[in-house]
């Protein structure tokens, strides 16, 4: 890939996993050998910045970013790395555009729940009004629930989402306690396979779409 690339986390409904998303995403992307940084637009609760301080092994990975000026911010960072990973405020603040206009890529991370179905609509047209493509991840999955096959019946109806599926898992909570990614804190368990998998393809979303 010639030039950096922006990715934009999005979902209207607070506690949807955009923090957790970005985080571990991030963390895939640079277990793959990529430079990675996480911009973090939510100024009141800068949760991706404040997962990352908590540990020396991934005290560069987020910056705190100031919406005023985020373009000019986003763009220094380009400069610097691969991938810059936008957090963003829960309930569409001006942020959340900013960052979807910002974007080369908006994945809307979605769990199993009424409310995480009708953010993912509002997240997936405010990537369509910002001319930006988007994907959708199905987010926080526990098998075999009727909401979870609601879920990925909505995903598949759509079309355009990742193969990858977050499970619902205690090691996420127990590695950001930790100010770790997935991958360092219980390497090779289901939830690392998975995030890395959702790594690889968002990396093949770039690839592909530049040929």
């Amino acid at each position: 890939m010639p030039f950096a690339k922006a990715i934009a986390l999005l979902q209207q409904k607070g506690g949807s996993g955009k923090t957790t998303t970005a985080v571990n995403l991030a963390g895939g992307l640079r277990e793959l050998g990529y430079r990675v940084v996480i911009a973090d637009m939510d100024k009141d609760k800068p949760d991706a910045w404040s997962w990352a301080i908590k540990n020396p092994k991934m005290a560069d990975l987020a910056q705190q970013i100031d919406e005023k000026n985020a373009r000019e911010q986003i763009a220094e960072l380009k400069k610097t790395y691969d991938f810059v990973i936008i957090d963003t405020p829960p309930n569409f603040q001006t942020a959340a555009l900013k960052a979807a206009l910002l974007a080369d890529l908006v994945v809307v991370p979605a769990a199993p729940s009424g409310m995480d179905l009708s953010g993912l609509m509002e997240a997936k047209e405010l990537a369509l009004t910002a001319g930006r493509p988007y994907r959708l991840l199905a987010n926080r999955i526990t098998k075999n629930t009727t909401m979870t096959k609601s879920l990925l019946n909505v995903l598949e109806e759509d079309g355009h989402l990742f193969q990858a599926c977050i499970p619902q898992s205690v090691k996420f909570v127990e590695a950001e306690t930790e100010g770790l990614y997935i991958g360092d804190y219980a390497p090779e368990s289901n939830p690392h396979i998975e995030v890395r998998k959702f790594a690889k393809e968002v990396v093949s979303f770039f690839k592909n779409n530049e040929q």
